[in-house]
C-alpha cells in the first residue's frame, strides 16, 4: 500500500489535482482522508498498485 498527499489552494485547483491523480489506472484507491484547514485543501489518497 502507499499514499499520496495531495494540496491544493482553491477548491477548483484541489479538484484537478484530485481528479488527475484519481484517473490513473495503474492503481487501486483503498481510501481518501480529507481536510480543510483555514487556508488550503488537503486529501490523503491511499492506494494499491494494480497487478
Amino acid at each position: 500500500m502507499r499514499i499520496k498527499t495531495i494540496t491544493g489552494w482553491s477548491e477548483k485547483d484541489f479538484d484537478k489535482k484530485v481528479n488527475e491523480f484519481l484517473n490513473d489506472t495503474t492503481i487501486e484507491i483503498v481510501d481518501i482522508k480529507f481536510t480543510n484547514p483555514i487556508f488550503f485543501y488537503s486529501a490523503m489518497v491511499i492506494y494499491k498498485e494494480a497487478k
